[in-house]
């Protein structure tokens, strides 16, 4: 179905719309909404996907227009969905999009690990820029952490006639920065794959799948990673909790790497199936396989066990 000439702007704001809607619903629709802002990106990405990187520009500024509309002008608020999702849907559709041709004629993608790397450059970007404002505070970001915590805490042990426990003892906060990170990560990853996969199955994909066995990480990353968990084990004070939230930020792309050597290894074997479904549901329940995956992706970037599986059959898997 061809759109008309005033097809995509309509489509953009729609998604832009939509998107506006499911981050909305948290604040407005209690705890069975959070699926639905886990979402928000969702329409964004399939505008993008499909559109091209203005549309979804489009999309992100009517999107948080919505909000601005939604919230009674909380700037703020605002402010917030173009960080947390315009500007990565952005980022992803435009460096997924961008493409050159080779002297056979055929394209060559942009690669799907400079994508990861992108965003994983937000994050880490948008740690040092809360570090950086917090330095007045007393504690620095941990402090301001600790103190939000505390006061999010207070109200229920009021109701129960008990003291609510003292900042200090919120142990958490000096991984909170980082944990957030990594969970906008991964939601903006779900969100873009879920978008590729849903446009693939109508044939409104403009790039062909990403896929995990075509995922390469820049040779400057494990460094940078070692050295930000060494320094998070030895040095104290605000360099030690900037550097363990890094760590935490840069463990993301290794996570992947390492899902994509599970992917090449079940894809060589006759349990496939088998393999991944069992993986899936071990991660999903005990959580600790996510340090394996992570100690795959440093080996397969130092000794490339992708090759060492299947030498002869790369990229099988879609991301």
């Amino acid at each position: 179905m061809a759109l008309g000439p005033a097809g995509p702007l309509v489509v953009a704001v729609g998604g832009g719309l939509i998107s506006a809607f499911f981050y909305l619903s948290v604040m407005f629709g209690g705890m069975g909404a959070l699926i639905l802002g886990y979402l928000a990106p969702l329409p964004l990405f399939l505008t993008g996907l499909w559109l091209g990187a203005p549309a979804v520009t489009v999309a992100g500024l009517a999107g948080a227009f919505a909000v601005l509309l939604g919230t009674s002008g909380s700037m703020l608020v605002s402010l917030s969905y173009l960080v947390t999702g315009a500007a990565p849907a952005i980022l992803v559709v435009r460096q997924s999009l961008l493409a050159r041709s080779r002297e056979d004629g055929t394209l060559e993608w942009y690669p799907p690990g400079r994508v990861l790397i992108g965003l994983t450059g937000m994050g880490v970007a948008a740690l040092l820029a809360a570090v950086i404002l917090t330095l007045g505070e007393p504690g620095g970001l941990e402090g301001v952490m600790r103190q939000t915590l505390a006061r999010v805490v207070e109200p229920a042990f009021r109701m129960q006639g008990q003291q609510a426990p003292d900042p200090e003892a919120f142990w958490v906060a000096a991984v909170l920065p980082g944990l957030v990170a990594v969970s906008w990560l991964v939601m903006t990853i779900v969100n873009a794959v879920l978008a590729q996969g849903a446009l693939m199955r109508f044939g409104r994909n403009r790039r062909p799948a990403m896929r995990l066995a075509e995922l390469e990480l820049p040779n400057w990353l494990a460094p940078l990673f070692a050295v930000s968990v060494a320094a998070a084990s030895v040095v104290p004070g605000t360099v030690g909790f900037l550097a363990v939230n890094l760590a935490l930020i840069l463990a993301v792309p290794f996570a992947f790497a390492g899902l994509s050597v599970v992917h090449v290894f079940a894809s060589s074997r006759s349990a496939r199936t088998l393999i991944l479904v069992g993986f899936y549901m071990m991660l999903f329940l005990f959580g600790w396989p996510i340090l394996l995956l992570v100690g795959l992706g440093m080996i397969e970037q130092w000794i490339g066990l992708r090759r060492r599986f299947s030498p002869a059959a790369p990229g099988q898997e879609d991301e």
